[in-house]
């Protein structure tokens, strides 16, 4: 049985966004099987380090911080897994420029070795997976099928869902273009839909602040492969207003799904994809 290591750009308690979030709750999965055996930024990977650990199933998150030197060494010598956040086999990470989210040459694309040598490449809706295939197609991509959540998180969000609602919906004040801060201000005046800006010091804060309002409504700069905010605000039973078109959730079966019985379905598919991920990887 093989030992993993663990890689990506930043852990969960380096910066904690969405997905280092998701990756705490997988890394945490083989630290429990007795599996992990290194977490490792992607930027502090050497040649040597990668030598020195050929015997060692890599599972490689986010990967910005690896040099290229280090992405054919382990492409060549290792076995590994590519989990993707988002579209790293495109120079400018985005493919919402592109009609049909398809570059149009290979002159945009980037990684592709890379990609091509992994034992799979983990991507984490249907909408995502679609977008990888119409640009790479690769034989080795595959989905699971939603973001993950710890139980922690779940129960938090399960003593949050019957929170009495206002009638406003939320929007995220954030300074980060791609989340549209302003876009979804403008459309949300048009639509005569009243709102707040939400912010919170924390993701639990958040979550308790979001369960108040009727509804969240979000806007995005690019094909989102599986926004947590949209699945966190169905558990907490507020209504989720988006373009449906660039969320990849949106496609999937159980999206209609709300409450304690999304929260359900949400644990039951983390732990069938943790279940995969290790079957792939040991």
């Amino acid at each position: 049985m093989s030992e993993v290591i663990f890689l990506q750009d930043f852990f969960a308690d380096q910066h904690l966004g969405g997905a280092e979030l998701h990756d705490k709750v997988v890394s945490d999965y083989f630290e429990t099987k007795g599996l992990l055996t290194d977490r490792i930024n992607s930027f502090k990977v050497t040649p040597e380090y990668i030598l020195a650990n050929t015997d060692k199933a890599w599972f490689i998150s986010n990967f910005l911080g690896l040099r290229n030197v280090c992405k054919a060494l382990i492409a060549k010598h290792c076995k590994y897994l590519i989990y993707e956040h988002d579209y790293k086999f495109l120079k400018n990470r985005n493919p919402i420029v592109y009609p049909g989210f398809i570059a149009p040459n290979e002159s945009h694309k980037y990684n592709f070795t890379f990609y091509q040598n992994a034992e799979s490449v983990m991507c984490l809706s249907k909408m995502h997976r679609r977008i990888f295939e119409d640009n790479l197609d690769l034989d080795n991509i595959d989905n699971i099928n939603c973001s993950m959540w710890s139980d922690e998180d779940l129960e938090i969000i399960g003593s949050l869902n019957a929170a009495t609602k206002n009638e406003k919906f939320a929007v995220i004040d954030s300074s980060n273009t791609i989340k549209k801060t302003r876009e979804t201000v403008e459309f949300c005046k048009k639509a005569n839909l009243p709102f707040d800006l939400i912010k919170a010091e924390n993701h639990h804060a958040f979550l308790k602040l979001l369960a108040q309002y009727k509804g969240l409504v979000f806007q995005t700069g690019h094909p989102e492969p599986t926004p947590r905010v949209a699945v966190e605000a169905k558990m907490l039973n507020c209504k989720f207003l988006s373009q449906k078109e660039l969320i990849g959730v949106a496609d999937e079966e159980w999206f209609p799904l709300n409450g304690d019985e999304l929260i359900e379905e949400v644990r039951s598919m983390r732990n069938a994809a943790c279940q995969k991920l290790e079957s792939i990887l040991v």
